[in-house]
């Protein structure tokens, strides 16, 4: 199989593009999850649990609107410049407005329900820090021109320089022993760099941004097209965030740093399914504008890829929750275990959705996206309300596991459009669990 591999990567130019821009991205997220897992647990050892439960309550607070900011629009963006590179400016310059305009009214919301809702002056004041960020990040619509172009290495080389750069600060405050604050500060300068970096190299391919144009018709169009988008990734958001919001609320923050202890180590792999996705998503375009039995072949090839890393993932983390646990955050967030474990296995149902989505998006059928992640949405927060309460941070873990298996494959079975993606599912999984099926699927790769 890896003769086979190598092979492909030599006499198969499309294959190699997409094969080096993915293990760039995964390489880099690589680095970003160790560091990010060292500088998190030290974190997590110099606040102890209760002051670090209200550094992920203020995360997971403005999380819930990071949505918003982004308006779901970046895939459609991508869709566009393959489509038609010719607008690629056009489409450029009108994604920024949209994301800056949808940042702004994030930012405004946390100020609002956080003066509402929060009576200690240094948690609103730690939100208001905390919705900056999504502003400063506007030009990262710079990031999806690189994924149309299949360059994202100016992506990861942003990102990384940013790391860092920040985890060397974060490493200062703990060893100064400076004020929680400072962690929320450090966002902004991290924004800031990943944005300044991204200009750059924006400029280094000869790219001119005044060039961008803004033209309300796309705006719209672009609106009318990504709003399923919009409300989908609200909800996924919600799936993410109101748990530690929910515990904060229903129990306090001590429950709220060991539960975020157990998330901050599923949640560290979430990302490599996007960038799987995000990577291969120009080839599957490709495929479905010229064939549509090699666009199947592709979803089939994508679908064993996403589910082959996932079990990878997700076994050994069940197995090793308890040492794993306690050898990264310590003793005192023992209690964690239990819940990453139950929490891990959301993940297999994420590598699941990164597929489905961009599937439905390039047959346009995306508002079906958008039922599903609010139905799941609606029932965790559902399930969080029944089960914390009886079972603690675990009921909190096992809602997200039931709502995410229920939002990201079960929900795929009721409506006969998207039947197909539920049973492709199914197929490809078992097609994994077998090796052999799977291995036959991934040889047949070709790319252009």
């Amino acid at each position: 199989m890896i003769g086979r591999i190598l092979h492909k990567l030599r006499t198969d130019a499309g294959v190699r593009r997409y094969a080096i821009n993915t293990t760039l991205l995964l390489g880099a997220r690589g680095v970003q999850m160790v560091l990010a897992l060292v500088v998190g647990a030290l974190m997590a050892r110099y606040l102890g649990p209760a002051l670090y439960g209200t550094y992920n309550y203020v995360i997971s607070f403005t999380g819930l609107f990071v949505a918003i900011s982004l308006l779901g629009v970046g895939t459609i963006m991508v869709k566009n410049m393959l489509d038609k590179p010719e607008d690629v400016y056009r489409v450029l310059g009108t994604g920024l407005w949209l994301r800056f305009a949808g940042s702004i009214l994030a930012g405004v919301l946390v100020i609002i329900i956080a003066g509402i809702s929060e009576n200690d002056p240094h948690i609103r004041w730690y939100l208001f820090i905390a919705s900056i960020p999504p502003v400063i990040k506007s030009f990262e619509v710079i990031t999806y021109y690189f994924q149309a172009k299949v360059i994202s290495k100016f992506t990861v080389i942003a990102q990384m320089i940013a790391l860092f750069i920040v985890s060397a600060l974060k490493l200062w405050f703990i060893a100064a022993e400076m004020d929680i604050v400072w962690f929320f500060y450090v966002m902004i300068l991290d924004a800031a760099l990943i944005t300044s970096i991204t200009l750059v190299e924006y400029k280094f391919l000869k790219q001119e941004i005044r060039k961008w144009t803004f033209d309300g018709s796309y705006a719209k169009q672009l609106l009318k097209d990504s709003w399923p988008l919009i409300f989908s990734g609200f909800m996924a958001t919600v799936y993410l965030k109101i748990d530690q919001v929910m515990i904060n609320t229903m129990l306090d923050d001590t429950a709220t740093g060991l539960y975020a202890a157990a998330v901050k180590l599923s949640e560290a792999w979430v990302s490599i399914p996007w960038i799987i996705g995000a990577s291969l998503y120009p080839a599957l375009v490709n495929a479905f504008k010229e064939d549509q039995n090699r666009f199947q072949e592709r979803i089939t090839q994508t679908y064993v890829l996403q589910i082959g890393v996932a079990m990878a993932i997700i076994v050994p983390v069940i197995l090793l929750a308890v040492p794993i646990t306690q050898f990264v955050f310590g003793e005192v967030y023992a209690a964690s275990a239990i819940a990453l474990q139950l929490h891990i296995g959301s993940l297999l149902f994420i590598f699941l959705g990164s597929v489905a989505n961009r599937w439905l998006i390039i047959e346009g059928i995306q508002r079906y996206w958008m039922i599903n992640s609010l139905i799941g949405a609606l029932s965790n927060i559902l399930l969080n309300l029944l089960l914390i309460p009886s079972m603690g941070i675990n009921g909190a873990a096992l809602a997200t596991l039931l709502s995410y298996a229920f939002a990201f494959h079960f929900a795929y079975a009721i409506m006969p459009a998207t039947r197909k993606v539920f049973h492709a599912q199914n197929r490809n999984f078992i097609s994994v669990c077998m090796i052999i099926p799977a291995y036959r699927i991934i040889k047949r790769t070709r790319s252009r």
